[in-house]
């Protein structure tokens, strides 16, 4: 999502929203910090400078949640066996449910104007999170986040 008025490349300046620099008992996880490190890479290569006298400030969120998948499909049964002669019959149609769980993750990404607080570009990022997302997570989130920001338009820096 884009706000289309805006010009990006007068924008020369970024810092983190403070929604997102963990304090009092709050901490960074490492997933925080690997998305952090992934989103000021891209900045970078985008031309732009962190500074904490920001233009654009950067927020970001992450939600996980479990989810089921329910699939129907229908089947049926055979009867084969004698019976005054020898064949197949038909019973009645079944519906066979086949139920999934899965976890999914949600990224959100966006480039907030600092004077004016109106949201200026968003990317989100939809994917399943199993055991072997945690194996490779830097990795992951970095491929994710360069994914995001490749969408990021083309005026900008």
């Amino acid at each position: 999502m884009v706000d289309e008025t805006v010009q990006f490349n007068s924008y020369q300046t970024y810092d983190f929203h403070p929604n997102t620099i963990a304090s009092g008992n709050n901490y960074d996880s490492l997933s925080a910090r690997y998305i952090k490190q992934a989103i000021q890479n891209e900045m970078r290569k985008k031309g732009y400078t962190q500074t904490e006298d920001a233009e654009l400030w950067i927020n970001f969120n992450v939600y996980v949640q479990d989810k089921l998948e329910v699939d129907t499909m229908p089947s049926m049964s055979l009867y084969y066996g004698f019976r005054r002669g020898y064949g197949v019959w038909g019973n009645y149609p079944l519906i066979q449910e086949r139920i999934k769980q899965y976890t999914e993750g949600t990224l959100t990404i966006d480039l907030i104007d600092h004077k004016t607080n109106l949201l200026l570009w968003e990317a989100v990022a939809i994917g399943r999170v199993s055991s072997r997302t945690y194996d490779n997570l830097e990795f992951k989130i970095n491929e994710t986040v360069k994914l995001m920001f490749e969408r990021l338009p083309s005026d900008a820096l």
